[in-house]
């Protein structure tokens, strides 16, 4: 009988198999089963590792994300952040705002001993150790066109118009970092690489095309090059972008509430992608009941052709939902009464 595991891979393959696959973006609400607030959980690294032992144990997932941080990589590179108890926290400040453009050099590129990274490694391999049998285990990173925003902040809107160059050769350099988080995150055991890039469904097709299409088809050959997997995933209404991101050819998209999964999913077997989505967070799994996540899961499930489809919530999961409403797609998922 498949593992968990077995079915994430043999969906991320295209490869016809039983049952429906189950990734819930836990994230932050791993520390609420524990009692940890979100700092604790992503600065501990003992706190991390008890609180997916516990997302496992009581979630059932066939896939599951070690740490759901897009702050990562800024920190690293020299953005504050400002922490907070049920979220993760945010970008303060950006090095590389104001009018001066100047770029960050190759040397200040993450390496395993930067930040909070030896702490994301150490738990990657316990993790892999523990569960990674039976369970595929995601190693989310930020996306090259988030993390250029993060350190320029809200000018690269503008740049984008009055200076494609200066953009182009910044995405170039956040494209290098997403390449080497990769590349680290596979090392330490990591099957599936999930490219997470919200702010892409906040431009154009044409500009993606123009500012992210090449540097993206770079990461993800790089990521299959290093036999993992890769997903991508855009938050908001992509639904514009959807094309261009299956173009991009990684293994499986994924969507939140924004975009019909009906619709999306139509593109995506035109390109042989998986897609995965898109429980909505707030208005189901965080103020709705059990029975309504177990009707909104079974109509997700109705697009399930035994191929290319990933039950998961559509983004990192907040702090407070019940846990009974998490548990009652679970259940849904797996099929237990």
């Amino acid at each position: 009988m498949d593992t968990g595991k077995d079915l994430i891979l043999k969906t991320l393959r295209h490869e016809k198999h039983e049952g429906t696959p189950w990734v819930p973006y836990a994230g932050i609400h791993c520390g609420k089963l524990k009692g940890y607030t979100a700092e604790e959980l992503l600065t501990d690294a003992d706190k991390l590792y008890d609180a997916l032992m516990e997302a496992h144990k009581v979630f059932m997932p066939d896939g599951l994300p070690v740490i759901f941080d897009l702050q990562v990589e800024a920190e690293v590179l020299g953005c504050e952040l400002l922490w907070a108890k049920d979220t993760t926290p945010s970008v303060m400040s950006h090095p590389l705002a104001g009018s001066d453009n100047k770029l960050p050099c190759d040397c200040s590129m993450p390496m395993e001993t930067s930040g909070r990274i030896p702490l994301i490694l150490e738990v990657m391999k316990r993790i892999k150790a523990s569960i990674g049998d039976e369970t595929a285990l995601y190693g989310l990173i930020c996306g090259p066109f988030t993390l250029a925003q993060h350190l320029r902040g809200g000018d690269i809107f503008m740049d984008m118009i009055m200076d494609p160059d200066y953009v182009k050769k910044l995405i170039d350099f956040s494209t290098k970092v997403a390449i080497k988080m990769s590349e680290m995150y596979i090392a330490a055991g990591m099957d599936v690489i999930a490219v997470v890039d919200p702010l892409i469904s906040q431009i154009s097709p044409d500009y993606v095309k123009d500012f992210l299409f090449d540097g993206y088809t770079t990461l993800f050959d790089y990521i299959r090059a290093k036999n993992a997997f890769s997903c991508f995933f855009v938050c908001g209404n992509a639904i514009k972008q959807v094309e261009l991101m299956c173009q991009m050819k990684p293994d499986g998209i994924s969507v939140d509430e924004n975009v019909n999964l009906a619709k999306a999913k139509e593109i995506t077997d035109r390109y042989n992608v998986s897609i995965g989505g898109n429980i909505p967070l707030a208005t189901t799994m965080l103020h709705g009941t059990p029975e309504d996540n177990v009707n909104c899961v079974k109509e997700i499930m109705l697009l399930d052709d035994g191929i290319n489809l990933i039950v998961s919530p559509g983004c990192d999961m907040p702090y407070d939902i019940p846990l009974e409403n998490t548990i009652a797609v679970a259940k849904t998922v797996k099929g237990i009464a």
